[in-house]
């Protein structure tokens, strides 16, 4: 068993030194451990502390083509990891983000500029109120489902990174709208989610999954044992896992 593919890797185009390894260094480690396919997804450009300036896209694109053509023995992808703005399911996947990119990621992010200040005291605040309130608890859970289920529903995002990660969610409502959508569930190998018992609640719908490393440096890529034991440990077929050849 081996893992193929890592779809979330972060670079030096990162604000703030957020990724520490540049795309080449990227690549050469992807070939160094044997992946067939690489994907470099920094946060998107409304990640105020982490992500890719919007006008250093391109420049990221080109430098993603440049290896395509020196290291031909592997798939590289321009991706990014979009953040969620707000409860009606945008984010920051604009049309000048799409033209260039091969792959779109999406998950939920502290550090994003929400779209209005009402959406960041929901996300920021209330959901940490929820943590010492039970009723509050409850209704910040059904509106961040519903949150991610307008992010997949209004646009095509390939994977869904750590679902469940800083704030609650419902899994098995979440996993029913990925069906539908024909989106991806991450298994973050860097983060606690999903867990086993979020993946055995997942997996009874026709969903497929990825385990990622979520990388910030080089020594980190294609890291993913940890989350083959989550899979392991919930029973999952490893067949629905895409980037696991067994």
């Amino acid at each position: 068993m081996r893992l193929t593919a890592d779809y979330h890797v972060h670079s030096t185009y990162s604000r703030h030194n957020h990724g520490k390894s540049t795309i080449e260094e990227i690549v050469q480690r992807a070939v160094d451990i044997g992946l067939e396919e690489i994907a470099i997804t920094d946060h998107g450009p409304k990640h105020y502390m982490y992500g890719i300036r919007q006008d250093k896209i391109k420049e990221a694109k080109e430098k993603v083509i440049e290896m395509r053509e020196r290291y031909p023995q592997i798939k590289i992808l321009m991706g990014v990891e979009a953040n969620i703005l707000d409860y009606k399911g945008n984010t920051d996947i604009t049309d000048e983000v799409l033209k260039y990119c091969d792959i779109i990621l999406c998950g939920y992010h502290v550090g994003a500029l929400f779209s209005t200040p009402r959406d960041a005291w929901k996300f920021l605040v209330k959901n940490k109120i929820g943590k010492i309130n039970e009723e509050v608890l409850r209704e910040m859970e059904a509106r961040n489902t519903n949150a991610i289920h307008e992010v997949m529903r209004k646009n095509k995002i390939d994977i869904l990174t750590h679902p469940g990660d800083k704030i609650p969610v419902n899994i098995d409502s979440i996993a029913a709208i990925a069906q539908e959508t024909g989106t991806i569930l991450e298994i973050n190998n860097s983060h606690s989610h999903l867990n086993a018992e979020e993946i055995k609640i997942a997996s009874k719908y026709k969903v497929k999954f990825a385990i990622n490393s979520d990388a910030h440096i080089k020594d980190d890529i294609g890291s993913y044992n940890k989350g083959l034991k989550a899979a392991v440990d919930a029973g999952l077929d490893l067949r629905r896992i895409v980037n696991i050849k067994l």
